[in-house]
């Protein structure tokens, strides 16, 4: 029996891996930069508005990195360097790194500390008589977690705020600056210039988040005012089609309900009766359909409106009658006088085309043939 060995399948190639490993750290990286960018409340840790669970975490990793890395080597400078007390050293060290871990959520508050401790820092090494004492009236140490502070500040606190800490920082290096002993190489303008350019690179940050954030708050209320006008439109739309239909059906049947005794000779006084409630029914829906269109134009406009045309408008109407190919006449009695029922149109909405619809409606007539009104008593 021959056996034939299955081929492996190929190795992931080196170009394979390196884009997908560049592909995770720029997504990574991305929403960092969202975080950043992204203001948070008071109380709030820093990066406390990212999506992923270790981009919330960052702020604290770094600042135990920063404490954990600052705290010895700061106790050990002053001792080794400066001939401090072990005691006084431990308590500074402390004072100038552990509040690096409260400025995850309240860099302001943790500023004070480090600030007052820096500057009694400065005042004690004044006295310093360490071998290798050359540098004040800011130690490197002093300097690392100052900066860092900032960063914290600068993505948290407003700019009045900021420049505030930027003044303070100048003032007193500026007055200790007065007393430096000829001995030390004084740090002042490093700690002031790099303090000013992190505050203004992260306050540009945090500017751009808050621009980025009303952006996407007027894009939002925006798409939600786009919303109403839509709904307010349809709205209108359907109240002109309600009207286009059924109030022009009412109507009609308002005429045909209040012409009918004039149309029909003979017409027994119960179907009168009939008829005239008929159209006091049409009316009332005509007043129910007038009132429903107001609450559907919501917006607050109202439809036109206008006196119906009364009886001293008949001629015209017949004249716009003829205009449209249908042939009419008029015919006046001499006697007219006063109407014995005045037309009820202005209630009605409907008088506009009374004659010409019981001409469209009456039995018997022929297409083409004359139709007009006739008014007498």
């Amino acid at each position: 029996m021959v056996s034939g060995s299955r081929p492996e399948p190929p190795a992931e190639s080196l170009s394979g891996v390196s884009r997908r490993v560049g592909g995770w750290v720029r997504e990574r990286a991305r929403g960092v930069g969202e975080a950043l960018t992204t203001p948070s409340r008071p109380g709030e840790a820093l990066l406390a508005g990212a999506s992923g669970r270790w981009v919330r975490l960052l702020p604290y990793v770094v600042a135990v990195a920063f404490g954990t890395a600052l705290l010895p080597s700061t106790v050990l400078l002053l001792i080794n360097d400066y001939g401090v007390n072990g005691a006084l050293a431990g308590a500074l060290g402390t004072a100038q790194a552990a509040p690096l871990l409260l400025a995850v959520t309240r860099p302001l508050q943790a500023w004070w500390i480090v600030f007052a401790a820096d500057v009694f820092g400065a005042l004690v090494l004044l006295g310093a008589d360490g071998p290798h004492a050359e540098m004040w009236p800011w130690t490197p140490p002093v300097v690392i977690g100052y900066c860092a502070l900032m960063v914290a500040l600068g993505l948290r606190e407003s700019r009045r705020a900021l420049f505030g800490v930027w003044l303070a920082t100048g003032l007193a290096g500026f007055v200790l600056e007065l007393f430096r002993p000829a001995r030390f190489t004084s740090l002042h303008l490093l700690m002031l210039v790099l303090s000013g350019v992190l505050l203004l690179l992260t306050s540009a940050i945090r500017a751009r988040g808050d621009a980025q954030r009303r952006l996407a708050e007027q894009e939002t209320i925006s798409e939600a005012e786009r919303a109403r006008r839509t709904l307010l439109e349809e709205r209108a739309r359907i109240a002109r089609e309600l009207h286009d239909v059924v109030a022009h059906h009412m109507s009609v049947i308002t005429v045909q309900a209040d012409s009918a005794p004039y149309r029909i000779p003979g017409l027994p006084e119960a179907a009168r009766e009939e008829f005239t409630s008929i159209a006091a029914s049409a009316r009332e829906s005509l007043a129910e359909m007038r009132r429903l269109l107001s609450v559907l134009r919501s917006d607050g406009s109202e439809g036109e409106r206008a006196p119906q045309p009364g009886l001293d408008r008949v001629q015209q109407l017949v004249e716009a009658t003829v205009r449209a190919g249908v042939p009419a006449e008029l015919r006046l009695a001499a006697d007219l006088g006063t109407c014995r029922r005045p037309w009820t149109c202005r209630r009605t909405g409907s008088c506009r085309r009374p004659w010409p619809m019981s001409c469209g409606t009456r039995p018997g007539r022929r297409p083409g043939s004359p139709c007009g009104p006739r008014t007498g008593g």
